[in-house]
């Protein structure tokens, strides 16, 4: 294999600390494309591995990191696909992302869904992954070494249903504190959706925004959170539901 391509939409962090994890242990270069950020068409050569990851959003990968998905191509490219998500639900977003990437062109070798800490509700799966999980997902990634080696390509059924679950659109309100606000613009130019105006970083168009919580992370004076009734009532009930611990599932 030439090189490593790490691929991921990790509005608040976690998609990408788990890729990294993936794609450290190979001992080839690695090559970075944040989807946040990158939104470009890309081919890559046959002899490349790509690492993609994706966060759910309502049992979805985010429409936002779909689009810009697309437009990366393989050529027969051996892929790991993963999705991560909360200690909530997986539903059809693997089924989603591996469609994807073989209706691009690649050769979709391994799978999995990771459990991170919520970016959204913040009692639920804290300090995910944790030491139980980084094992695992480092074991994971050699198996998938050894099959990429092999040319071998995915096997196991992926968990989903076609066609997939129909987009949510989050009813919460994003907030920024204008007293707290360093007005670095950081959200404006991370934002995927373009919902925050150039001119004002206070506001957020919640008709345009994913709450995918990009811009809450990357606040440096953490000035930028959720609010509303909406969201309140729904936190304490779903860190209830939510509270067993999950496991990540892995597929060779």
């Amino acid at each position: 294999m030439s090189k490593v391509m790490k691929i991921f939409f990790s509005p608040s962090g976690t998609t990408k600390k788990v890729i990294d994890q993936i794609a450290g242990n190979f001992s080839q270069e690695n090559e970075t494309y944040d989807l946040l950020n990158f939104d470009s068409s890309k081919e890559f050569a046959c002899d490349d591995v790509i690492v993609v990851g994706m966060p759910v959003f309502a049992g979805r990968i985010p429409k936002s990191g779909r689009d810009r998905l697309a437009k990366l191509k393989g050529n027969n490219t051996p892929a790991i696909a993963v999705v991560n998500y909360g200690n909530a639900h997986v539903t059809d977003s693997l089924l989603e992302l591996v469609d994807l990437l073989k209706e691009n062109s690649f050769n979709v070798v391994a799978a999995a869904s990771t459990v991170s800490h919520h970016s959204i509700f913040s009692g639920v799966a804290v300090g995910r992954p944790d030491e139980s999980d980084i094992e695992k997902i480092n074991e994971f990634a050699k198996k998938c070494e050894e099959k990429i080696e092999s040319g071998a390509s995915l096997e196991s059924e992926i968990p989903g249903n076609r066609p997939y679950v129909d987009y949510k659109q989050l009813p919460f309100i994003i907030s920024c504190d204008e007293t707290l606000c360093a007005f670095c613009y950081d959200c404006v130019s991370i934002c995927p959706e373009k919902a925050i105006p150039d001119d004002d970083p206070i506001d957020t168009n919640l008709d345009l925004c994913s709450r995918c919580t990009a811009c809450i992370h990357i606040c440096p004076e953490d000035a930028r959170m959720f609010t509303g009734e909406a969201f309140e009532s729904k936190k304490p009930a779903f860190e209830q539901a939510n509270s067993e611990r999950k496991e990540s599932e892995f597929y060779l």
